[in-house]
Order: C-alpha cells, then structure tokens, then sequence
C-alpha cells in the first residue's frame, strides 16, 4: 500500500495490484477480496431502522443550550435585592492568559451564600450571567463569557442568600484584541441577518482556515481557527494551534459533558514517516476557558469524528471506522475495504452518529456513496448514492436534474425527522467539474424503506457560492437549515421557504464564491457556559 498526496494535502490510500498474484501483496488480511462482500438485500436499511432506539440506546441530540434571556441557565427571582460589598471581597479581573476574549474573576467569599454567580454588561440593555454556584467561604473564580474583543466590561457579584441577592459594587475590565495578521483569526463579514426568520440562538460555533483562497491549491496550508460568534459577527472565543500544523475542522460539543471535542491531524505531511513537520493525531477535549484540557493521541485519525453519550470516539482510520472509548479501548466497527474490495475509493470526509438508532454514517465523496453502520454489531445496515448496490433514487420533485446522483457529496445525517440531509453538487458535477454558480445543493430525502427509495424532500440550490472541498448541513430545532460551503467561505441559516436568515463570509483578498477562507462544521449555541462546565460526567 503506498501513501500519496491529492490537491487538498489529504493522505489518500492506493492500492497497487497489477494482476491476481499479486492481491495477497496487497491486502492486510485474507478477509479482503478483491470485489468486497455481497450487496445488501436492503439497501435503503431495515423497516426497523425508523424506530429510535432500534439498534441500541440512542438518544435524542443533545441541547446546544438553554434559549433564555441570560448568559446561563434561568434561575429563581429573588424577592429583594441590596447592594452589599461584605460578601465578595479581594476582587480581581484579569485577561484570560490564552484567549484575549475572556475575563477571569477572582474573589474571597467573605459571608457563606446559598448561590453565588457574575452579572456583566458591555452594551446598553443587555445583562449577562454565568452559572451559579455554591457560595462555600474561601476563594472563587469565574469567568465573563460572551464579550468581543477590545471591549469594556462592567461586572459585579451577585450572593444569593435566603432569596436575598446581596451585589457587590461594579467592577470594570477590558478584553483584549482578537489575534490578527496573515494567519490570524479571519474576520467574518455578516451579508445579512433577520431575526425575525432565524433560530433563538445567539452564537455560532465553528471553524475556518487562515486560507489565502482564490485558487484550487491554496488550502489546507494555514492555521485552522474555531472560533464563536454572535449574531453581529463579533468573535466571542477562539482557539488556534499554529506550532502544530495542524487541521481542525470537525469539533463537536460534548455529550457526556458540559466541554467540547476538536481533532487535530496532518495534511501536509505523511503521518507515518518521520519528518521535522509531522503532528500525531490527537483530540482535544477542553472547556472554553481551559480550565479542562486534556489532549489524547489517536494513531490513524484520518478526517471526522463524532462523539456518544457515553463519551466514546467515533473517527476513521486506515478505511476502518473506529471507536475509542472513554477509558481509551479501540474498537474496531467496520471495514470499508472488506465491505467492498480493492477496487473502491475508501476515503471518508464524515463520521455522523445517529443516536436515534445507534448508527454510523460514513460519506465516500470519490464514490458518491453514503453508508450508515450498526455501532453494535458493525454491519452495514444501508447504503445511499451512486454505486452499485445502493438505495434507489425516485425521480426529482421537479428538473433539472433528469435524475438524482451525488456529487462528491459530503456531512450526510439523518435528521431528527429521520430524513437523510446532506451537501452535494448537482448531478453531472463532481471535485474535478469546474465551480459553477448554484450548481452545489443542499438535499434532503425521505428514506422510504418499505418501497426501498429515496424520495427528494427539499433542495436548495439558490446559493452561487461552490465548496471545492467540505460543506454540511444540519437541521435546527425551528425547521431551519444551517449550511455552509466550505472552501466558498459562506455560511447560512435557511428557512423551509428558502430564505436566508442568517447569511456569513469570510472573504478573502483574490478570492470569490468558490474560493475564500474555507469554512468547517459549524453549530448554533445559546448558552456558552454549557461549553465551560468541567470534563466529562
């Protein structure tokens, strides 16, 4: 097996087998043949599937947070309030040392409280909490979160005692600039934004590459950012690696936990081979303020992962889907190379966990094919797209397209609804077309496993911008879909009716629709101190 390099830097697997005597050469193990197992008898999935909880204990996705008015979660009103500087004394607020967007507070509990949190404003008309907690005497520390960059901040704290709320006075501090520069945090621009059409939630969570943009070969070359904005395009929290080399662009928010997940893996140099510029695969697990952070090396991470409930690792590996679990045991779940032989492209760009069954989905852009894998048993339970073998398509709502195909596509999950979404380029396009204005779709289909189809349900394809490389969709808890285009740098949250509610860039100097910063998965939140509350459960 020899390991190349494609355009985008990625490590591809290419097996090198001339004639028969020589497949044995070319494999790891006698389960490997060279056409792969048989096709499934159902390959839109079993009947069952549509059950939750049919293969497992899934549960529903978790909550991005808490749609309150508050930074936090609500809590009781007070009958009274004073102002009172006898229960925190010895304040201090200080600049995070990592993230210039985070204050750190400290202080001395003088006077034992039931409860004790901050209260902080930086614009008129809008007060912001963190999460209470026990008033215990000694010293405490909290941290503001929520601010932009370069802004004063007024804070106070607040005990609650017997339904008092006993304030301090007001305490002020000032974020820090954002880092900038030739590979610092790119600025997003917001093109629009109705609150009127868009969800409840006040932050996007995401990642983009530090990429030059404006052609083809300029990505996976810059430092990756996940940062979180608010709705006015102010990043709020940021994180960034550049001494590594590393790519981060599948972060995901704990499940087990109140933290979230980021990979960090190595395309510009050949994991296997040591050199001055390799990084070994990891995750990272940390809390927004890093007070948790733990960094956990996982041999073979080759693009996505995915998180459970119960704190396992889903992540791809030498064309095997894998899972580590909490306490760090591999599992092997599934072989794409024994499931279908020497002659298919193995490289997956998703891992998607479906909590509702208990399912793995896996996307083979160069095949055009999705697969979804029992997490139990390892069995491939569907398969959706172009090869040989797969889910039927029904014919389009309306045309073009004569009829369905994917085009290297990517992100596929099944919706709470258990329709199957994801982003593709329409048929007759593929990662070597050439860009083309709102020739890039995001589609949705009801998996009908009785009549063993898929039947388009929604598309969108107003959008002009074209993702060389990544793009995702999601379904939010209001029927909205938020999208992005990858290396079109462009984000959006759209409406059943296809409006735009909320519309981000990050643009670049010589770039276009096609080629910006390249953009990476991306979730809307409304608590941020649901992303700081400790490691795992």
């Amino acid at each position: 097996m020899l390991r190349i390099f494609d355009g985008r830097r990625r490590v591809a697997s290419v097996a090198l087998c001339f004639c028969a005597a020589l497949v044995d050469a070319c494999t790891s193990g006698p389960e490997y043949s060279l056409g792969g197992l048989p096709p499934l008898s159902e390959p839109c999935g079993p009947v069952e599937l549509d059950s939750p909880g049919a293969n497992g204990d899934g549960a529903d996705e978790p909550s991005a947070g808490a749609a309150d008015a508050a930074n936090g979660p609500e809590r009781a009103l007070s009958t009274e309030s004073t102002p009172s500087d006898d229960y925190a004394t010895n304040v201090a607020v200080s600049v995070h040392p990592d993230v210039n967007t985070l204050l750190v507070v400290t202080w001395s509990q003088a006077v034992g409280a039931d409860e004790v949190w901050l209260e902080f404003t930086f614009e008129d008309g809008n007060v912001m909490r963190s999460r209470g907690a026990v008033g215990s005497l000694g010293e405490h520390r909290d941290v503001v979160l929520g601010v932009p960059g370069d802004t004063d901040v007024t804070l106070s704290i607040v005990s609650r005692v017997g339904g008092v709320d006993y304030r301090s006075r007001d305490y002020s501090g000032r974020t820090r600039a954002v880092p900038s520069g030739r590979n610092g945090m790119p600025v997003p621009t917001i093109v629009s934004y109705d609150p009127t059409l868009a969800s409840s939630d006040r932050w996007l969570f995401g990642s983009v590459e530090a990429s030059p943009g404006g052609r083809f070969a300029d990505y996976y070359l810059s430092t990756f950012w996940l940062y979180i904005m608010d709705r006015q395009g102010r990043v709020v929290w940021y994180y960034a690696d550049p001494g590594s080399n590393a790519t981060s662009s599948f972060q995901r928010i704990a499940r087990d936990g109140e933290y979230l997940w980021l990979e960090k893996r190595c395309y510009s140099c050949i994991p296997d081979i040591a050199s001055p510029s390799s990084y070994a695969e990891t995750v990272v697990k940390m809390t927004l303020d890093r007070s948790y952070f733990e960094e956990i090396p996982v041999p073979g991470l080759s693009d996505a992962i995915d998180v459970t409930d119960d704190g396992s690792l889903l992540y791809d590996a030498d064309d095997e889907l894998r899972e580590m679990s909490r306490d760090g045991t591999f599992r092997r779940l599934w072989s794409c190379r024994r499931q279908f032989g020497l002659a298919f492209n193995c490289y997956s760009n998703t891992i998607n966990w479906n909590p509702r069954a208990n399912t793995v989905l896996l996307s083979f852009p160069y095949e055009g094919t999705v697969v979804e894998v029992d997490r139990q048993s390892g069995d491939m339970l569907a398969q959706y797209g172009n090869y040989p073998g797969s889910c039927a398509f029904a014919p389009p709502l309306s045309m073009p397209p004569t009829a369905w195909q994917f085009g290297f596509q990517h992100f596929p999950n099944i919706t709470p609804a258990g329709t199957l979404l994801l982003s593709s380029h329409m048929p007759g396009f593929d990662d070597r077309s050439r860009p083309a204005a709102n020739q890039h779709a995001f589609l949705e289909f009801d998996i009908d496993r009785a009549g063993q189809q898929l039947l388009e349900k929604w598309r969108y394809t107003e959008g002009p911008e074209w993702p060389h490389a990544k793009g995702m969709a999601i379904r939010l808890p209001n029927g909205n879909t938020l999208a992005n285009y990858g290396t079109g740098g462009t984000i959006r949250e759209i409406t059943p009716d296809k409006r735009t509610a909320f519309h981000v860039k990050f643009d670049t100097p010589g770039g276009d629709d096609f080629y910006n910063r390249m953009v990476g998965h991306n979730v809307l939140i409304d608590d941020l101190y649901a992303l700081n509350g400790g490691g795992p459960r």
